[in-house]
């Protein structure tokens, strides 16, 4: 399951009154650092070069299987971000923040930035773009979450990671599970990762960035 402990170190939330006047959206910004104990895996996948060809090593994945995200069968403290949507009178999504942002926060430390509508914030879509750090890698996410009414709420999340080899590599050995699913346009290919998921993979000059995309309901 993806539900982990998560003690805070620290939140930095700061709010402009003049940028509120100025515009309909209300930016609030957290300085947070993640330590997250306990097994399993991140939602971002590493950005580093994979392994070269070597007889020992040549049929080991990076990844075995791509981590998708699951339900958690308990209700853990609040994090960082959900405390903040809390206090800014978010209810509805509070879960579902916690539940997404657990998980791509996985075994890291992380920065986020939230956005959060000026009024009736508990009716409105709320987002948050992550910096995670796992070791020496920094990778990005982004995630949203609706409310879909009935205290129900619909997220969305995307990973952003980078590897420094072609995209047909990445495909067949970062994730070998995953069948092709076409091109996106002309140059961007997907990988099939279920109906709410999939990976998209975009050279980017000699390497590759890997967008995992997955839609929570």
């Amino acid at each position: 399951m993806l539900s982990y402990p998560v003690r805070l170190v620290f939140i930095s939330l700061l709010r402009e009154e003049s940028m509120r006047k100025k515009s309909r959206l209300r930016h609030c910004t957290l300085a947070l650092a993640l330590m997250v104990y306990g097994g399993g895996v991140s939602g971002v996948e590493p950005s580093a070069p994979l392994p070269q060809n070597e007889p020992s090593k040549a049929e080991k994945p990076v990844h075995p299987k791509v981590k998708k995200l699951k339900q958690p069968n308990q209700k853990p403290k609040f994090n960082g971000l959900a405390q903040t949507a809390i206090n800014a009178g978010i209810t509805d999504c509070v879960g579902r923040i916690q539940q997404v942002t657990d998980f791509l926060t996985a075994n890291s430390k992380s920065g986020a930035f939230l956005f959060i509508a000026p009024e009736d914030t508990n009716r409105q879509i709320v987002s948050a773009s992550l910096e995670i750090q796992a070791g020496a890698v920094s990778s990005y996410a982004s995630a949203s979450f609706a409310p879909a009414g009935n205290n129900a709420c619909s997220a969305m999340y995307e990973t952003v990671s980078y590897w420094a080899n072609e995209c047909e590599t990445v495909a067949k050995r970062a994730f070998p599970t995953l069948p092709a699913a076409g091109k996106l346009g002309g140059s961007i290919s997907m990988l099939d990762g279920g109906q709410n998921m999939r990976i998209f993979l975009m050279p980017a000059g000699q390497g590759c960035l890997s967008i995992k995309k997955e839609m929570v309901y």
